[in-house]
């Protein structure tokens, strides 16, 4: 007889915990998703179209993209102006041109150097990138350099040595 009421207890006790563990999970289910919905909420309306910064330049392309919080900025070279070609001179000026043109549209957007965390570069001789590696460096503050992918490609726009890319942070 005592054995059945431990294991009848047991049973009570079982049941009655799931019963507890039941309405909390349905009370957070519904808490869940009442958040989920608000949250959703919150984002669809906090959603803003992209916002193009048309390029100076008479190629079809923006200079920059601002897509939430980030500012996307198209491949720079060390374009002379006004699409007539690179500056004369190889890497050492054009490079220098080429972070002359992005430093330009970062201040257009209120941003600088110091915003940006991601770069591509693209060198159309690997031999170069030593001599790219030290004007680089000069542009950023020691320690906080942004990510990096660096490529050797077969050719660049107008004959150009360097080409980057930059994405930088721009809160709404």
């Amino acid at each position: 007889m005592k054995q059945l009421m431990k294991s009848s207890l047991f049973t009570l006790l079982v049941l009655v915990s799931c019963k507890n563990s039941q309405d909390e999970n349905v009370n957070n289910s519904v808490d869940s998703s009442a958040s989920i919905q608000k949250t959703d909420s919150e984002v669809y309306l906090e959603k803003q179209a992209p916002i193009f910064t048309p390029s100076e330049l008479p190629y079809p392309f923006s200079s920059a993209v601002q897509v939430g919080d980030i500012l996307f900025l198209s491949g720079e070279i060390g374009d002379a102006g006004e699409g007539t070609g690179v500056v004369p001179g190889g890497i050492v000026p054009e490079t220098h041109r080429m972070f002359e043109r992005i430093q330009a549209t970062l201040a257009q957007h209120g941003l600088s150097l110091d915003d940006v965390f991601k770069c591509t570069v693209m060198l159309a001789d690997m031999s170069e990138w030593q001599k790219f590696n030290e004007i680089y460096s000069g542009y950023f503050e020691d320690g906080k350099y942004p990510t990096r992918s660096a490529m050797g490609v077969k050719g660049l726009a107008l004959g150009a040595r360097v080409e980057m890319e930059c994405w930088a942070y721009k809160p709404q």
